[in-house]
């Protein structure tokens, strides 16, 4: 195997290491809560973060895919590319589960606040990470510029999508399952912005924080490259 499949090959496992003991750490904490609590108390958190995994793991599908043509490979990705699209909102959704956080007498305060921060916060990589992955695949197939309209493009959907799920309940099956009434409710939304001002307010609001975290994830990303070429020139 040639050394630079190797490496990228070797960078995707502690990328998906990582992910995974995010992971792990959230639903560790929620598991010791259920045994301190003994009750099933936000155990819904565990399908969220389910949902919060098939963007990532679609995109990971669709950018290792994309390099080479065929027509398995191109069928395989648009449907990759669709999923991922669909289920895009699923990941960084995990972030408004905070508005669950109440004082309980089953469990301290603070621990169901550090356990929503831990799937909120994975959740919200895992969809950072997903859009990184499927914006590289859009810049070396159509450029820079585009890869970016699609970046920002996606980052205010996927805002719009989080709205409609958190405060009206849809969910991405609901695409295949009931679309007509998806539709219309997203139509209504469209054609009447300012008779909906908490729809236009929170896809805003949520949207500048969702740019501002991704920029600042390539930033460090950027950053570490930067140590990376110090150090290497220094030795």
């Amino acid at each position: 195997m040639p050394s630079g499949i190797r490496l990228r090959s070797s960078r995707q496992l502690t990328l998906l290491a990582s992910l995974v003991l995010a992971s792990a750490v959230a639903v560790g904490l929620l598991t010791l809560r259920m045994l301190h609590a003994r009750n099933y108390h936000y155990f819904w958190l565990v399908w969220n973060l389910f949902l919060a995994w098939l963007p990532a793991a679609s995109a990971l599908i669709v950018y290792n895919l994309h390099k080479e043509h065929s027509k398995v490979r191109s069928i395989l990705i648009l449907i990759c590319a669709v999923g991922w699209f669909f289920f895009f909102p699923n990941a960084p959704y995990l972030v408004t589960d905070l508005m669950h956080l109440h004082s309980r007498l089953d469990a301290p305060f603070w621990f169901d606040l550090v356990l929503l921060l831990a799937f909120g916060w994975t959740g919200f990589f895992l969809g950072i990470v997903s859009l990184l992955l499927m914006q590289e695949t859009v810049r070396k197939r159509f450029g820079a510029r585009l890869s970016w309209c699609f970046a920002l493009l996606m980052l205010g959907l996927g805002s719009f999508g989080i709205y409609l799920g958190r405060f009206l309940r849809w969910n991405s099956w609901d695409v295949v399952f009931d679309p007509f009434r998806l539709f219309v409710d997203v139509a209504r939304l469209v054609r009447h912005p300012f008779m909906h001002s908490q729809t236009v307010a929170f896809s805003v609001l949520f949207g500048f924080f969702f740019v501002a975290m991704y920029l600042t994830l390539l930033a460090l990303m950027n950053f570490h490259q930067e140590v990376r070429e110090v150090r290497s020139t220094s030795t």
